[in-house]
């Protein structure tokens, strides 16, 4: 059952990665892109596929937050997170076949679209330049969810006082 499990898992990455070079306009980089997994209403599968929806705005309040958002799009992601109290073990395959200009239209479209209400007051969308030097990093993907773990901890620190960290 697992083995089935893993093999399904690693069509579904082939098949993202190639719909994920696919060319997509901001106004659909989503649905191209991410949709596949996250679904079209960004609120994933349970178990499998975190949601993104109201759950990835508040990463930005850190300056890191904004690097791991980039980094997990360029490098993927293996392992188990905690998202909202429910743990997800997906895989997520790494998009850096795309250009800068499409990893920060696709970002961007996510935060704007589906993350509205958790963004900080300062929020600027991302740079290509941004996910530029990013690509330099290259965190294998079995350590974003060390990244995405040490991310929270430090978003409970630093807004344990004013009630938004989640």
């Amino acid at each position: 059952m697992r083995r089935a499990v893993v093999l399904a898992l690693a069509a579904l990455a082939a098949f993202t990665t190639r719909i994920g070079s696919a060319h997509a306009t901001d106004e659909n980089s989503f649905i191209t892109r991410c949709a596949t997994c996250h679904q079209q209403n960004a609120q994933g599968l349970p178990g499998m596929y975190p949601p993104l929806a109201d759950s990835i705005g508040n990463e930005l309040r850190l300056k890191h937050g904004r690097e791991y958002l980039i980094e997990v799009v360029l490098n993927g992601m293996a392992g188990s997170i905690e998202v909202k109290g429910t743990t997800y073990t997906g895989l997520m395959p790494e998009f850096s076949s795309l250009s800068d200009n499409e990893i920060a239209a696709t970002l961007n479209q996510v935060l704007t679209k589906f993350n509205a209400g958790e963004l900080p007051k300062d929020f600027t969308p991302i740079t290509a330049a941004e996910v530029h030097t990013a690509r330099a990093r290259k965190i294998p993907a079995a350590r974003m969810p060390n990244q995405r773990k040490s991310l929270m901890e430090e978003l409970q620190k630093a807004h344990a006082a004013d009630g938004v960290a989640k």
